[in-house]
């Protein structure tokens, strides 16, 4: 099975995500007047529908297509710096006069008007590292487009055009989404025009996907609604009109929907889009600790009635969680009442949640059920503070260990395919000097793959461990014991 990012360029299709570029504006601006409309669906089904024809007259002047353009470097002549001002040698070499005339790329996606002046909601992937974005509406009009900010941990984007009076798009609360609601995916597939499909929402915070690369915050909407390239962007709405999702990627081993197409949920868009518009950059919570799922066998240890929530692996020193009092096997089962039902979800929840605000942490300690105020720090300060992207953890005695980062696999030359733990350091006193060495990779731990702590610490036993090792391009398997 095959992840297809559904943006279309020029006469190709492209399906993979780049890498993510730089905020591209750090002002404070004056948030748009969002209509937010938290009602429920009606569900009753009182009346047999035989179209939505009026419903959708007022969506698709709120959906449009986002060009984007690039110019080719490669293709360009460079002169040596002394002569690069000479015209003579400038039209020898061919090198054009005309910005207009250099080779450029082109490509299509979608986007959504969410405000009425001019601010639009599309995917990062769509506009990301472009030299110019516009946008065209249904009625013809092509609109130059400012780029407000981008996350691309959420592949979140946000675009701003000089017009008022524009048409937009209530967005709807996705938490009420349920499976079985209609939807509608509306966006310029296939660069064939503006396209209306219908489906249903097939399921609901799908996460773990690795649908958008690097340390992505995940919670898509699932839909069968035809969703091909050029649909990135769109809009994906319920049964009356309401934006409820994004539309981002889709699975497939040829390239076209087949029914599996995901869509960012319309509040954790909001979220990220306010603070794009406001700040320039996503401010996330930070709590300082390592986490892992539980299985039902660690339930049962940790007096957990059921096998949901996120068992705490470590506190880390100085941190949010450490001041609050929270302690290893302790398992996060909600936050301010929400529930939490696995490690991505929590790690989701808290970063939505605006640092300095205090969140009621539920925990399950000793089979006791305990709530713990917690203060939240800034992700992003924590981050600035270390030398890597990531927390450095023992989790063996004398090894320390961090996941990878881009800063890490720049520095250990070690491309994407590597997937698993970097071994940054063995202090000389350890019992694994023999065994590991800095720049090896754990890659799996007792036959299981390993991406995070808290999965290292979820599938490492004292006793006899299996290890998977990548070092200097090889890869081997080593045997240590864990007292």
């Amino acid at each position: 099975m095959k992840l297809h990012y559904i943006v279309s360029i020029s006469a190709l299709w492209v399906f993979v995500l780049a890498h993510s570029h730089a905020v591209t504006n750090l002002e404070t601006r004056e948030l748009p007047n969002i209509v937010w409309d938290n009602t429920p669906l009606d569900r009753s089904n009182r009346e047999r529908m035989a179209s939505y024809a009026d419903m959708l007259d007022d969506v698709t002047p709120a959906v449009v297509s986002v060009a984007t353009s690039k110019l080719l470097e490669g293709q360009r002549y460079q002169l040596p710096e002394q002569f690069q001002d000479d015209p003579f040698l400038k039209k020898f070499f061919g090198e054009r006069d005309e910005e207009d005339d250099k080779p450029k790329s082109e490509g299509l996606g979608s986007g959504v008007i969410i405000s009425s002046d001019g601010y639009v909601l599309t995917n990062n992937h769509v506009i990301e590292n472009v030299d110019g974005v516009s946008v065209r509406l249904v009625d013809g009009r092509e609109l130059e487009a400012e780029i407000i900010g981008v996350d691309a941990k959420t592949d979140v984007a946000v675009l701003k055009v000089d017009e008022s009076g524009l048409p937009f798009l209530i967005m709807a609360d996705s938490d009420q989404a349920r499976v079985g609601d209609i939807v509608f995916a509306v966006g310029n597939p296939l660069r064939v025009g503006q396209t209306v499909t219908q489906g249903i929402v097939s399921a609901t915070n799908r996460n773990s996907l690795s649908l958008i690369d690097g340390d992505a915050y995940e919670n898509f909407l699932q839909t069968d609604a035809s969703i091909n390239p050029g649909n990135s962007g769109g809009a994906l709405v319920d049964a009356e009109g309401r934006v409820l999702g994004i539309n981002t990627a889709i699975l497939s081993q040829s390239g076209g929907s087949i029914g599996i197409g995901f869509a960012i949920p319309s509040n954790l868009a909001k979220n990220v889009m306010m603070d794009l518009i406001q700040t320039g950059e996503v401010r996330r919570g930070y709590l300082g600790v390592g986490i892992g799922d539980l299985n039902s066998d660690m339930a049962e240890e940790f007096g957990v009635v059921n096998a949901q929530g996120a068992v705490i692996t470590q506190v880390f020193p100085d941190t949010p969680a450490d001041e609050a009092g929270l302690l290893t096997y302790d398992v996060i089962i909600a936050i301010d009442g929400r529930p939490v039902v696995s490690q991505p979800d929590l790690r989701l929840k808290v970063s939505q949640i605006t640092p300095g605000v205090e969140a009621l942490m539920t925990v399950i300690r000793d089979g006791e059920e305990i709530v713990l105020p917690v203060v939240l720090g800034n992700l992003n300060d924590a981050l600035v503070s270390e030398d890597t992207t990531t927390e450095t953890v023992e989790l063996l005695a004398g090894v320390s260990l961090s996941e990878l980062s881009p800063e890490l696999r720049d520095q250990f030359l070690l491309g994407q395919s590597v997937q698993g733990l970097l071994v940054t350091e063995v202090s000389e006193n350890s019992p694994y000097t023999g065994d590991l060495k800095a720049g090896m990779v754990i890659m799996a731990i007792n036959r299981t793959k390993v991406v995070t702590m808290g999965e290292a610490f979820e599938h490492i036993t004292e006793g006899r461990n299996l290890l998977h090792i990548y070092f200097e391009g090889k890869e081997n398997s080593l045997v240590l014991k864990k007292d």
